[in-house]
């Protein structure tokens, strides 16, 4: 954050701030810690999704492309072709980089899942579990 508040000091290249120049320079110091605490977020989340599907919470280990497969059609009852979803990826195995780059090739419907298996992983503190399907069966009974 240091580094980034001299190099806007340098790109200001004043002897002197006004109020107008610090209120910009505040304002873009502001943007960019955001902009750091939502990658952080976004990386913690493909931690957590990496994790619950077998890696490990130091990004080493790999997961199976059959458990991202069986847990999308189990958990959310989507019927998908594994090939296309997988895409290029070759082997079984997918390790952290390659495990982000799917999720971050297939859209937003695929980041939704990466967020599920990060809820999922942050609140496995019990052995109750209540599937997306099981919560559809009873709305509908429940109507």
């Amino acid at each position: 954050m240091v580094a980034k508040f001299k190099e806007e000091l340098r790109q200001q290249d004043a002897k002197m701030l006004d109020l107008k120049q610090i209120c910009d320079i505040y304002c873009k110091l502001k943007n960019y810690q955001q902009q750091l605490e939502d990658e952080e977020t976004i990386t913690q989340e493909y931690i957590d999704a990496f994790v619950a599907l077998g890696g490990n919470p130091d990004r080493t280990g790999v997961v199976q492309k059959q458990t991202i497969f069986d847990i999308v059609q189990s958990e959310f009852e989507l019927k998908i072709d594994l090939e296309s979803f997988l895409g290029d990826f070759q082997g079984n195995q997918l390790e952290f980089e390659d495990f982000c780059q799917l999720f971050e090739n297939a859209g937003e419907d695929a980041k939704s899942f990466i967020t599920s298996f990060s809820q999922a992983k942050r609140n496995n503190n019990s052995d109750f579990t209540v599937r997306f399907k099981d919560f559809e069966k009873w709305e509908k009974t429940a109507m």
